[in-house]
């Protein structure tokens, strides 16, 4: 089932990233909340929900250039990136940095990356799971309206080298989307939906970053309806989709892709579900739980089981209603 985390909840918002951190405290860690934007323009602020006391903090971190639908990662090298976007006057193509290595909540600065290689086109690109090791791959992405960019190439961004490389390719990519998602299962990366123009995609095809070849899935069970604006997230060698407009207006279900077997599967939950929405952001959280209830037993230094959960952050319905609210069901 769903359930609404209860934290004291900031402003409503689309477009924003959400990135899990874990503690090195022993904590049960933090959720960075990055940029979006609302009626009222788009945000170069972050906010840290704390997952041991469900408070929001806000960080004194400057210098995020104001942005919506982007990218954001956190590189092996323990920084948290974010990629291109679009503020009130256009679309981006730049890279900033943050070094989470540092106090978490006190004052960092977000820096402007000065890459190597030929960048992107700018697009927005609204994604937090594109990322493999320390090398974000970016494919397709918005131009302007419901338009996508032309570009068929994959652009891969090495944030050690701060370096961009277009490497060949070998068999049909994708047709030019936005709003997909793209989720990394070991070295393959597998690429889900979006639109372009009025054409709502409900394909998938792969991506083996080794041998750089494309494959189109041809996945069998419960596929899901074309489908824009989703957000996914990956545990183990599966990929949960949930939410996404489609040409019924926007939805709140879930699917989850058996990648082994290239199946699909309904997820169907109990009670009642959260309202459907498009342009929200999701990630994976690792939740510690510890069996039994006695004071003897926590004292036992017995290693807490670990529930993953598939945390969902805000979005909007094809009404204009745009939602604050924190959800998380259990993925394991």
């Amino acid at each position: 089932m769903f359930s609404c985390l209860q934290v004291l909840v900031h402003g409503v918002s689309v477009g924003h990233t959400c990135t899990f951190l874990p503690s090195k405290d022993g904590s049960k860690g933090r959720i960075v909340l990055v940029g979006g934007a609302n009626p009222n323009g788009s945000f170069s602020e972050s906010y840290i929900i704390n997952l041991e006391t469900h408070e929001w903090d806000i960080p004194g971190w400057d210098g995020l250039q104001a942005r919506y639908e982007h990218c954001g990662f956190v590189a092996e090298s323990d920084s948290l990136c974010v990629f291109a976007g679009a503020e009130q006057t256009g679309n981006l193509n730049c890279v900033q940095i943050l070094h989470t290595s540092d106090d978490i909540t006190g004052h960092g600065l977000w820096k402007t990356v000065q890459v190597k290689g030929t960048p992107p086109s700018a697009r927005t690109y609204h994604t937090n799971s594109a990322c493999i090791g320390d090398r974000l791959f970016v494919f397709s992405g918005g131009d302007a309206g419901a338009t996508p960019v032309t570009d068929p190439q994959v652009h891969i961004f090495d944030s050690v080298s701060a370096t961009w490389t277009q490497p060949e390719t070998r068999g049909t990519p994708p047709a030019p989307r936005h709003g997909h998602v793209i989720a990394a299962v070991g070295t393959v990366l597998y690429i889900h939906g979006g639109m372009a123009g009025d054409k709502f995609y409900s394909d998938m095809f792969s991506l083996d970053t080794e041998t750089m070849k494309w494959e189109k899935v041809r996945a069998k069970g419960d596929v899901p309806p074309g489908v824009a604006a989703h957000a996914s997230v990956t545990f183990g060698r599966n990929i949960f989709i949930f939410g996404g407009m489609t040409s019924e207006g926007a939805t709140n279900s879930m699917f989850k892709f058996h990648s082994d077997k290239q199946q699909w599967t309904l997820v169907k939950f109990e009670g009642d579900l959260p309202p459907g929405r498009l342009d929200h952001s999701s990630c994976l959280v690792p939740w510690r739980v510890r069996t039994g209830n006695s004071e003897e037993h926590a004292t036992q230094n017995s290693e807490p089981d670990v529930k993953h959960l598939c945390f969902v952050f805000g979005g909007m319905d094809t009404q204009g209603v745009i939602f604050n609210d924190c959800l998380v069901t259990i993925v394991t």
